[in-house]
């Protein structure tokens, strides 16, 4: 585990919005598999998951499916909210850039030896966010939105209006800050008038962050910063003599989540001479059915 450092220490004047955990902060070297830990609370009456989500930084998805029996709106007083907040960091990461990981609904940037992670909303069905490497080629601050034609279309048989142009200001999606991808289609990270959505599939493709999570990543981030946009809900890490497994839906919905292709991936990261180390197969199977996002411990000792 590493320890986690408090962002308002670099840019404290960043923030005017209280009670938030903005993008958060961590110590990172090329040994680091994972970082954060989980966290419980006890829902009082006022809470619902959605706030709880955004003030400890996570998005929409990540929290109800930690907590799939509990009401995302009324938990109740005294209801257990879990806090998914340990993280396993994505195989193939960007150890210079932004790491976009679709299934977690999760992104990570490393800068100056700091790793930094943020939920991120995604494009909804038929407008599915890409896969790729790239970087970023364009930085804007108070963007209009010009959107394309089939989007126009699409407001317009739903009965809707949508300009050729919409202008900075509390209607337009983009938010106060936007970072364009150098993938074909004009596919944009930026903040979002509609912070609820972070963590949902809701854009046309964009990567949608909370205004406070935007207003850190674009300071930290330079034009021809690589990003890497990729698709893994099955995350493995070992932690000293620990394996650690994080399980997440599919955003593509395409993935095998296979007991035994698992096992072999597991078994490759104990070695002959880790005799006293067992697996919870079946945890492993448990998690690979809930999909629950929360990262949990699978060994056993003799």
């Amino acid at each position: 585990m590493i320890r986690i450092k408090s962002f308002l220490l670099f840019f404290i004047s960043f923030f005017t919005i209280t009670n938030l955990l903005a993008a958060n902060v961590y110590d990172f070297d090329n040994s680091i598999q994972s970082f954060g830990h989980n966290q419980s609370l006890k829902a009082v009456y006022e809470d619902t998951l959605v706030d709880l989500a955004r003030k400890y930084n996570l998005g929409f998805n990540e929290i109800i499916r930690a907590n799939p029996n509990v009401d995302k709106w009324l938990p109740g007083e005294g209801t257990i909210i879990k806090i998914p907040t340990q993280h396993i960091i994505p195989k193939g990461f960007s150890k210079k850039g932004i790491t976009i990981n679709l299934s977690e609904f999760r992104g990570y940037l490393i800068k100056d030896n700091k790793l930094i992670t943020f939920p991120v909303g995604l494009g909804r069905m038929d407008w599915k966010t890409p896969l790729g490497i790239s970087t970023i080629d364009l930085k804007l601050e108070k963007p209009a939105w010009y959107p394309p034609k089939s989007v126009r279309d699409e407001y317009k048989k739903q009965g809707n209006f949508l300009p050729a142009e919409v202008l900075p200001g509390p209607d337009n999606p983009l938010g106060e800050l936007a970072m364009r991808i150098s993938i074909p289609g004009g596919y944009f990270i930026h903040g979002t008038n509609r912070p609820d959505g972070v963590g949902m599939e809701i854009s046309h493709g964009c990567i949608r962050l909370f205004p406070e999570d935007i207003d850190y990543i674009f300071q930290l981030t330079d034009v021809g910063t690589e990003v890497i946009l990729l698709d893994q809900p099955i995350k493995i890490a070992r932690i000293k003599n620990e394996i650690y497994l994080q399980v997440h839906s599919s955003y593509s919905n395409q993935y095998d989540y296979d007991l035994e292709k698992l096992r072999t991936q597991i078994e490759l990261l104990i070695n002959n001479q880790d005799e006293l180390i067992q697996i919870n197969w079946d945890s492993v199977a448990s998690l690979l059915k809930s999909r629950n996002g929360l990262a949990t411990k699978v060994t056993v000792r003799k």
